[in-house]
């Protein structure tokens, strides 16, 4: 165990003295930019020794420490990963409820619109029968009608015969009456004149017999 510290804090010195370095090469480097009497050769030859001087220093480092900072390195990529893994099953879980519920929104929404749509076509059919016993009673009722209104139009045509030949019938027997009228007019002239010839004869018999009478009556 203390072997162990010992390795972490030799490791941290080790650490914070590359970082003193790489600090110091930094800042060599960014004052030597902004001078334009730097030729970029020079800063090729302080990068290349840079280079040179990290690679001993990785040369030389104990490999105890390397190892140990290789694994720290593993072990933040680990656990980088199962956070990032732990962060994803939390959005795939989300995700799953999310879509487990609107699933179940949308089957309720299935189901409500599949018992509108039993209920629109019961009444779709309820609507046809009865259109179609409407029609039924339409077409009985237009059969009514039509026999009663043959009916009426023969009742119509008997009468109009009966009519035409009662006005017929009037007409011929007012024909008859008015003939009738005239020969009895007629025979009544008739029995006039014969009665005024009779009264005219028996008043000249009574004439004739009259001074006759008074005659003899004058010889006696």
């Amino acid at each position: 165990m203390m072997e162990e510290v010992s390795i972490t804090v030799a490791y941290d010195a080790h650490v914070i003295n590359q970082i003193s370095e790489e600090d110091i090469f930094a800042s060599l480097v960014a004052e030597s930019r902004p001078k334009p009497a730097v030729p970029t050769k020079k800063l090729k030859k302080f990068e290349k020794e840079y280079h040179t001087l990290r690679e001993s220093q990785l040369q030389q480092e104990d490999p105890i420490d390397r190892y140990q900072r290789e694994n720290r390195r593993l072990q933040e990529a680990s656990m980088r990963l199962e956070q990032e893994n732990d962060d994803l099953a939390h959005e795939l879980v989300t995700s799953k409820i999310a879509l487990r519920n609107d699933l179940d929104q949308a089957e309720d929404k299935a189901d409500v619109l599949n018992k509108e749509l039993l209920n629109t076509k019961q009444r779709l059919v309820e609507t046809e029968e009865e259109k179609r016993r409407q029609e039924e009673e339409t077409a009985q009722l237009k059969e009514v009608f039509r026999r009663e209104l043959e009916k009426a139009e023969s009742e119509i045509k008997k009468t109009t015969a009966i009519i035409a030949e009662y006005k017929q019938i009037c007409s011929q027997l007012s024909t008859r009456l008015e003939k009738q009228q005239a020969s009895t007019k007629e025979e009544l002239d008739l029995v006039k004149v014969r009665d005024l010839t009779l009264k005219g004869q028996n008043l000249d018999v009574h004439f004739q017999k009259s001074p006759h009478s008074q005659n003899s009556r004058f010889f006696y």
